[in-house]
């Protein structure tokens, strides 16, 4: 783990970004403006990771952080392939700095940019974890993005989603939105101003909740951010760099994969789903060893 602190990301890295301006030969109208004060540079160094997972988590939300370690998100989970774990934070001025700081020393598995923590600010949390992936681990093979309330069964993921896909195919999957319209009403949490964006609907996009696409996307993905306009619907932002990207939204092979909202939870039900919304730290824990125990008496 490293501080940086107002340091150019050229002198935090030795990488070659050449490549990452040459995708494009758009100006770079909106190039991201935050610092990392937590990194995990090396965490990929030399090694080539079947899965990273970015989890969208608050300072504050250190049970919710515990219980994916030791659920899901624990990183030997699924024998044989290797995953890697990050959580993704910006700064909560009522929350201590040195309690991220030892939780960091301690589970190298934190990465923070020094943006508030709002939900107002979730698309540069997310371009945080891409940019992550872009400079310091760009052999991952797929990367999937969810938040600290999914429920995630990791080994359905892998077995049942992603060992089917080539790693060089420019693949993007979750829940899939397609035609939605924006939502004007100002009292919304999804209110989107026709000033910040008018059109109408929006490009295809994933539920933010769960999505998973090609290691190979996410420089591409990032560098198409560097000159598309910031609006704070992160899944929707996403949508748009793929849109620019000419990258089409994939259906999941079962739409019973990817789910919106809480599944009753049943041995055999969460055996066969890929993510599962609106779940306590409590919950996660009890859910996945229940799971655990259960599994195997499930028909495919």
């Amino acid at each position: 783990m490293n501080m940086f602190i107002n340091c150019p990301l050229s002198v935090k890295n030795n990488l070659n970004t050449t490549k990452l301006t040459q995708e494009t030969n758009e100006k770079h109208m909106y190039p991201q403006p935050y610092e990392f004060l937590i990194n995990e540079e090396n965490k990929c160094k030399g090694k080539t990771p079947f899965l990273v997972f970015l989890i969208c988590s608050q300072p504050n939300e250190s049970s919710h952080r515990d219980s994916i370690r030791n659920t899901w998100g624990n990183e030997t989970v699924v024998p044989g392939y290797h995953v890697v774990r990050l959580f993704m934070l910006g700064v909560q001025k009522e929350y201590s700095t040195e309690n991220i700081m030892q939780e960091s020393s301690k589970y190298h598995d934190i990465i923070q940019q020094d943006f508030q923590d709002t939900y107002n600010n979730l698309t540069h949390k997310v371009l945080m974890g891409i940019k992550w992936v872009t400079f310091y681990c760009p052999n991952a093979h797929f990367v999937m993005k969810t938040d600290t309330d999914v429920f995630v069964n990791t080994e359905t993921l892998i077995q049942k989603l992603l060992v089917t896909i080539s790693p060089s195919e420019l693949y993007f999957s979750g829940f899939p939105m397609r035609n939605a319209s924006p939502i004007r009403n100002s009292n919304s949490k999804w209110y989107m101003p026709m000033d910040i964006y008018p059109q109408d609907p929006y490009p295809d996009f994933c539920s933010g909740t769960g999505y998973v696409f090609s290691g190979s996307l996410a420089s591409k993905i990032y560098n198409a951010s560097l000159s598309i306009k910031y609006i704070h619907l992160e899944d929707v932002y996403i949508g748009l760099c793929l849109q620019r990207l000419g990258v089409p939204i994939k259906s999941p092979p079962r739409m019973s994969f990817f789910n919106l909202y809480k599944v009753k939870f049943s041995p055999c039900i969460y055996n066969g789903l890929i993510t599962a919304h609106y779940i306590l730290p409590s919950e996660m824990i009890i859910f996945w060893n229940l799971l655990q125990a259960g599994k195997h008496s499930c028909s495919e």
